[in-house]
């Protein structure tokens, strides 16, 4: 493997990032290093992407939305640029989510593997760069379950418990009133869309669990960045002393790889 390691500061059509590349780990970010990816011996793996901290950007300008996205991306091109002996794949552990404060500060966290996946029909990381199991067998009839359960009658109970009283109260007659899990949801976002994630955060697991009959949806996924956009920058050499103004050019995308992990089954009881 070949040896890099410097640190310098990266002009995009989108933002101005720090980047550091050493043999160990590629770094994005502004004050904070928002994107992480680990090259171990025998896999490449999207170790973190967090931007809810801020500081993402050197100018701080606020990064989310599509930008988070490109600023993956770009992580992405190093990579590419800088190891391309790493191959097609980019691992990833499935921890995405969003996270708020209630009134007495109190966080909470709605995980994007199940909370994303029960609004959209796919997980964050599916939706933002077609990422996939790990498991391919598992990923076929993960995709099958998505694809029919959400709109077979069949797969919704007549009744459901919402846990939270805020809940039962406002999406109970939503429920009573559709016939698929997919025409549930459609309403409930309609409906409750500004506040969806805080409504949904004691049910949404019970949920998944029940569309997908049962079935614990696998945490360990992988990247064909090869599919992605790369992307462009210009380096100003404002680190470590590189040459001012090399533009670094990422013409093709090879592909990158998967995450890891056993997650324990849910208990609805």
């Amino acid at each position: 493997m070949s040896k890099v390691n410097f640190q310098d500061i990266c002009q995009t059509d989108f933002g101005k990032f720090k980047i550091k590349v050493d043999s160990s780990n590629i770094n994005v970010g502004g004050r904070n290093f928002c994107v992480n990816i680990a090259l171990y011996e025998k896999e490449t793996t999207l170790y973190w992407l967090k931007t809810e901290e801020g500081g993402c950007e050197l100018t701080d300008k606020e990064i989310r939305g599509d930008n988070t996205i490109k600023m993956t991306n770009l992580g992405f091109s190093l990579l590419r640029k800088y190891y391309p002996e790493r191959g097609d794949i980019v691992t990833l552990l499935d921890d995405s989510g969003v996270s708020w404060k209630d009134r007495k500060g109190k966080k909470y966290k709605t995980n994007f593997l199940k909370g994303y996946l029960l609004i959209h029909r796919k997980t964050w990381y599916e939706d933002k760069f077609g990422a996939v199991m790990c498991n391919k067998e598992d990923y076929i009839k993960y995709r099958e379950k998505a694809d029919n359960n959400f709109n077979d009658p069949s797969k919704k109970p007549d009744t459901f418990n919402f846990i939270s009283e805020d809940a039962k109260e406002k999406l109970t007659p939503l429920y009573r009133e559709s016939k698929t899990w997919g025409e549930f949801i459609e309403k409930f976002i309609g409906k409750y869309g500004d506040e969806k994630y805080k409504l949904m955060n004691e049910w949404y697991r019970k949920a998944i669990y029940e569309i997908f009959d049962k079935m614990e949806i696998n945490q360990e996924w992988e990247i064909d960045i090869s599919k992605q956009p790369y992307i462009e920058c210009i380096q100003t050499g404002g680190i470590r002393g590189t040459r001012k103004n090399k533009k670094i050019s990422f013409s093709r995308y090879n592909k990158l790889s998967p995450f890891m992990f056993n997650p324990n089954y849910f208990n609805p009881n």
